[in-house]
């Protein structure tokens, strides 16, 4: 068996260099990901929330759902509107409030960058039948699943540091 996983290690070592791959993954996972946005507090996902919200979000619900303060999230939604990615409306139910949406320009961009994506993706994946896409994505998650709970220092030597004595710490990656 060990032989066979060297060979896949060896064999997802070759996709990690292959440039159009890692485009496609970090593409995706940057702008549109499919499921639910769940990391990261900047303006992007902002963005991301909010392309996945078409209704929009009040700024009391943006704070609360990036777990930021309001005054971020003002900064963060002036930054936005400044290059014309989101506007503020008014509520049609409470004049006091104010509803944060994506301008055309924003949804045009999102669904640029999401055509972008599927391309890629059909290349990437286009040798594979869709069957073979079906199973390769379940064996996939299957892996994820086993290796969440994994740690990166005991493939180094633990305490040790290997190889580097001591001075082996997260920065390495």
């Amino acid at each position: 068996m060990a032989d066979e996983s060297r060979d896949l290690l060896d064999c997802f070592g070759s996709l990690m260099q292959n440039r159009l791959f890692m485009m496609a993954v970090l593409h995706q996972r940057d702008l549109t990901s499919r499921r639910a946005p769940s990391e990261g507090r900047g303006q992007l996902r902002l963005l991301q929330v909010l392309y996945q919200t078409p209704a929009g979000l009040t700024n009391a619900e943006i704070a609360q759902f990036l777990d930021i303060r309001p005054s971020s999230v003002s900064a963060m939604v002036n930054r936005l509107e400044a290059v014309n990615m989101v506007e503020r409306v008014p509520s049609e139910t409470d004049k006091r409030t104010v509803i944060i949406k994506m301008t055309q320009a924003g949804i045009d961009m999102f669904a640029k960058q999401d055509d972008q994506v599927d391309d890629m993706a059909s290349q990437v994946f286009g040798t594979l039948t869709k069957a073979e896409q079906v199973e390769l994505n379940r064996l996939l998650e299957k892996l994820n699943k086993g290796t969440a709970d994994l740690d990166w220092r005991d493939f180094m030597g633990g305490e040790q540091g290997w190889p580097h004595r001591g001075n082996f710490d997260q920065r390495w990656f």
